[in-house]
C-alpha cells in the first residue's frame, strides 16, 4: 500500500486492517473540532462586542455612543472655524487681544470638567492674564446630560446677570470641580455653597434659573456652534479677533493636551 495511505491522523503509519480503535478516534477528534469550532465562534463574538464605539475622542459627542476616552495627542488634521464672541461671557482684555478662544461647552460633560481641571488654568495664566488672548464660554448642552446641563447653564447666566463676567467664570470654575458629571449633577447641597461662594443670593439664582430666563440664549449659543462645526464637547474656536468680535481660525476638539492649545494660539498670535 502506498505510504500515503498508510499515514494515520496521529502521524503513525498502520495498515487499515490493524486499525481497530480508529472508528473511537475518528469520533473523539470530531468532538475535538466541534470544541475548537465552538471557541472560535465565541472568540469572533467578544472581538466584535469590544470593538471601539464610534465618535470623537476627548469629546461627549451628539450621542450617547461617544467614545468615552481622552484624546491621544497627535491629531494633525485642521479643520478652520469661524465664530463671533457675540454677548457671551469674557475672559480677558478684548481691546488688547489678538486672539480669542471660544469654548464651546456643556456643564455635564466628563471631558469639559477634564478640561478645566487639567488645561484651562495654564491657558489663563499664559494667555489671558498676559493680555494675549480672550476666552469666551458658550453653551453646548447635550440632550443626553438634560436636564441638567441647561440647568447648569441657566444658572450661570443669572450669576452674570448679577456678578457680570467674572461671577460667572467663578461659578463655572466651582461648578466644574464639583459636578459628578453625566447629567448626575452636583451632590446634594453642594449648589447654594457654590451660590454663596460666588457672592449671590442662592434663593433668587434658583428661582431665576428655575423661569428659564436664558433658554433662547442658551439655544442661539448651540446654533452658532453647529454653524461653526461644533458635533461634541469640549470644542474650541481659536483664532484671530478683530475689532467686531469675530473669531476666524480653527477648530479644536477635545480635552487636548495644553501643548496643542499652546500651539494653535501662538500660530494665531503671529
Amino acid at each position: 500500500m502506498d505510504e500515503g495511505v498508510k499515514e494515520g491522523v496521529h502521524g503513525v503509519s498502520r495498515e487499515h486492517g490493524n486499525c481497530g480503535n480508529c472508528q473511537e478516534e475518528r469520533g473523539a477528534w470530531i468532538v475535538a473540532g466541534a470544541v475548537l469550532l465552538g471557541a472560535l465562534i465565541v472568540a469572533a463574538s467578544v472581538l466584535v462586542s469590544v470593538k471601539p464605539k464610534t465618535g470623537t475622542l476627548g469629546t461627549d459627542a451628539t450621542a450617547p455612543t461617544a467614545a468615552q476616552q481622552p484624546t491621544q495627542p497627535g491629531n494633525t488634521q485642521v479643520k478652520s472655524g469661524v465664530v463671533s464672541l457675540d454677548d457671551d461671557p469674557i475672559l480677558g482684555n478684548k481691546s488688547k487681544a489678538k486672539v480669542a478662544i471660544v469654548e464651546f461647552s456643556d456643564y455635564e460633560c466628563p471631558f469639559c470638567k477634564q478640561f478645566h481641571s487639567t488645561t484651562y488654568d495654564q491657558i489663563v495664566k499664559d494667555f489671558v492674564d498676559t493680555g494675549k488672548a480672550v476666552l469666551s464660554f458658550r453653551d453646548y448642552p447635550l440632550p443626553f446630560h438634560e436636564p441638567v446641563a441647561s440647568k447648569a447653564a441657566e444658572l450661570a447666566n443669572c450669576v452674570k446677570e448679577v456678578k457680570g463676567d467674572a461671577g460667572y467664570f467663578a461659578f463655572g470654575k466651582l461648578y466644574f470641580t464639583n459636578t459628578q458629571a453625566n447629567g448626575k449633577g452636583l451632590p446634594e447641597g453642594k449648589l447654594d455653597e457654590i451660590l454663596k461662594q460666588v457672592g449671590v443670593n442662592a434663593a433668587s439664582v434658583n428661582q431665576c434659573a428655575a423661569s428659564e430666563k436664558y433658554k433662547d440664549e442658551i439655544a442661539k449659543d448651540s446654533s452658532a456652534g453647529q454653524a461653526a462645526g461644533v458635533s461634541g464637547t469640549p470644542s474650541f474656536v481659536i483664532g484671530k479677533l478683530d475689532a467686531q468680535g469675530n473669531v476666524t481660525g480653527e477648530l479644536v476638539v477635545g480635552a487636548q493636551p495644553y501643548a496643542q492649545f499652546k500651539t494653535t494660539i501662538e500660530k494665531y498670535l503671529q
